[in-house]
């Protein structure tokens, strides 16, 4: 098969940083980033200046400055530009499209005081994901995410969303895309808050962790469609 021409739309649910995004809000990403390609030294046992105990594979300690890394160690599939331009249109014509709301997600954001993104109702955005299988959660990994994702995406990415699957699939994509089966220019990642990704203040993040999906998930379900659609529609017609 020939998708040199296709265009691709990746959307699913994700945690959501109270710093940039609210539950419920979407996010269309202009980097993703792996979180799995990385050394980990459990917290307990991390020196008592180091914030995490996430170090980059060709580190001693964490680090957000990219001149600390060596480029030939770097891993090929770390980090993934999506085209601006593209990223841009999706955004311009979802901007201001209606998303689902509720009293589950509205009083469940109201906790967190000193967040103001984080206690604005639906909205979209541009910011980036990142992606790893082990799912993380807490105030100082959040810490790390912030770091990480610049680290390797640049300093204008900004951690935004917290997702599993988009490395692998951004990974299959580009190695089709080297033998010509596929336009990566032409792939889009949407992702939308089901939770966040550290708890409010006065609650722990093992509290926050065991709490269901507020609204039981159902706005980013239903705002992942009606964002996502609106791209699509757009480009079929």
């Amino acid at each position: 098969f020939d998708f040199t021409h296709s265009y691709w739309l990746i959307a699913g649910i994700a945690g959501g940083d109270p710093e940039d995004v609210s539950l419920g809000s979407a996010a269309w990403a202009r980097y993703v980033v792996d979180g799995d390609l990385a050394y980990e030294i459990d917290g307990r046992e991390i020196p008592d200046d180091w914030s995490y105990g996430m170090i980059p594979l060709d580190a001693k300690k964490p680090t957000k400055d990219p001149a600390e890394l060596n480029p030939e160690r770097r891993p090929s599939t770390i980090s993934f530009d999506l085209n601006p331009g593209l990223v841009k249109w999706a955004f311009s014509i979802t901007r201001e499209l209606d998303l689902m709301d509720g009293l589950g997600i509205a009083s469940y954001r109201q906790a967190y005081d000193g967040h103001p993104a984080a206690q604005r109702p639906p909205f979209v955005t541009i910011g980036d994901s990142l992606s790893a299988s082990t799912y993380w959660h807490g105030a100082l990994l959040n810490e790390w995410a912030n770091d990480w994702v610049p680290l390797y995406a640049g300093e204008d990415a900004n951690f935004m969303t917290s997702a599993m699957e988009d490395s692998g699939t951004l990974t299959a994509m580009y190695r089709l895309a080297r033998i010509q089966r596929l336009d990566t220019d032409r792939v889009l990642v949407l992702r939308t808050v089901s939770n966040y990704t550290m708890p409010p203040i006065g609650e722990s993040a093992v509290w926050s962790k065991a709490q269901p999906y507020p609204g039981d998930g159902m706005p980013s379900f239903e705002n992942a469609f009606i964002v996502g659609n609106a791209v699509v529609q757009a480009i079929v017609s």
